[in-house]
């Protein structure tokens, strides 16, 4: 298969996660504490299958990198939490978009933090995506904000800062052995905060719930290694980078369509747009 059919999955499959977790998570009942545990676990379970599958299972921790994996649990577990928040306040749409800022942080904490030079091209393309920010929350020329904006912006810095300390314990340790305490250390961090937590984890046993976080995770694994496929077989991060960017035009006109979020939807386009172009100039 193409690196071009590959992507396509991929982009399809991600595209999804958004809806999926909208749709858990606007019921009264939901909880974004359970719905971390519950993700990030069977993630966890998944990334532990692949890595024995690929036989380069190795939890052990470098005594170097030990205060980097606790700041990992630090910095993940309120990040996915927040943003969980996040779809409970405002569309699964909205959540995509604005966490194109965590991009942001992304350039601006690998300057501060790892040395690396910021071009022009990298701030016009932040500047770029802050406009397409700001075009998805207007309306009569107001920019509307509420706690679901709040709470997605500020997960999306941490998950910006995330990145970066990820980014410098890749620089010496295996991705697929990353990616199991990436899943795991925010399910173990909330397990000992919040036990009582384990009790609202009921609420996926109802079937269509239960489908639902199963194709959600389904959908994660299957879309992630689709594009590492596309990568493999393409050998184009340049082309492979941007064209992945358009997964969030695709969440907002899926949002519409499945979810009926069809509120402020040419504001909300023309910013996810925008918006992918920014994310192209940061590539």
């Amino acid at each position: 298969m193409s690196w071009q059919a590959y992507l396509i999955i991929s982009i399809l499959l991600l595209s999804c996660n958004g809806l999926f977790h909208r749709s858990l998570l606007k019921d009264d009942d939901s909880s974004p504490l359970a719905q971390t545990i519950i993700f990030l676990g069977i993630g966890g379970i998944l990334a532990i299958t692949i890595a024995i599958l690929r036989g380069n299972l190795n939890l052990h921790i470098p005594p170097s990198l030990v205060w980097n994996f606790l700041l990992l649990a630090a910095i993940l577990t309120p990040a996915y939490i927040l943003k969980y928040k996040a779809f409970q306040h405002i569309g699964a749409s909205e959540v995509v978009i604005f966490s194109v800022t965590g991009r942001l942080w992304n350039v601006i904490g690998a300057h501060l933090f790892l040395n690396e030079a910021v071009t022009i091209k990298v701030v016009a393309g932040a500047i770029i995506i802050v406009a397409g920010v700001v075009i998805t929350r207007l309306e009569n020329r107001k920019i509307l904000l509420n706690e679901g904006v709040i709470f997605v912006l500020i997960s999306a810095f941490l998950f910006g800062m995330g990145d970066i300390n990820g980014f410098y314990i890749l620089r010496s340790y295996d991705s697929a052995n990353f990616l199991i305490y990436a899943t795991i250390l925010p399910v173990i961090t909330l397990l000992i905060i919040k036990p009582q937590t384990i009790k609202k984890l009921k609420y996926y046993f109802k079937k269509d719930r239960a489908v639902k976080i199963t194709l959600l995770c389904l959908f994660d694994t299957l879309g992630m290694l689709s594009l590492y496929r596309a990568y493999q077989v393409g050998q184009n991060a340049a082309v492979i980078g941007p064209l992945r960017a358009t997964s969030i035009i695709v969440t907002v006109i899926l949002a519409a369509i499945f979810l009926k979020e069809r509120n402020n939807i040419k504001n909300k386009l023309i910013g996810a747009f925008v918006s992918v172009i920014g994310v192209y100039l940061l590539l």
